[in-house]
């Protein structure tokens, strides 16, 4: 199903934020791509966009999410796939942002359930940064 997707951002002053907006762009340009982003990891995909009409900022912040203090981004290896929103990304350390992904997913219609959305965490959540 097409729909929206909550991406964690990091801060704009962290250290990491310049390197990886840098490191976007020259990926992009080197291999030729008109796809530029901000830096960040979904956390899900595919909320239908009746579930945050008419006030998404309303919506967001009744979102029940973890503490920032206890969510955990762990950059890892280099990947690439035939995927085009996994063609080049580093890979994060689920355990960091599994709950962070869940409550995220809970806002995906099949998935508003607490067991559905913790499978779905534990299962297939497949947290990365993307790059290209």
């Amino acid at each position: 199903m097409p729909g929206s997707s909550l991406w964690l951002l990091p801060p704009p002053y962290h250290p990491l934020t310049p390197i990886l907006t840098t490191l976007i762009a020259k990926t992009s340009s080197h291999f030729s791509s008109p796809h530029l982003f901000l830096p960040h990891i979904t956390l899900t995909s595919d909320i239908s966009p009746t579930i945050y009409s008419p006030d998404p900022q309303t919506w967001l912040s009744a979102l029940k999410f973890p503490l920032a203090k206890d969510v955990k981004v762990s950059l890892g290896n280099l990947n690439s796939e035939d995927v085009f929103f996994r063609r080049l990304y580093s890979k994060v350390e689920k355990d960091g942002v599994k709950e962070i992904g869940k409550v995220a997913r809970k806002t995906v219609e099949g998935f508003e359930r607490e067991d559905a959305a913790r499978k779905w965490a534990e299962e297939e959540y497949m947290p990365h940064c993307s790059l290209l």
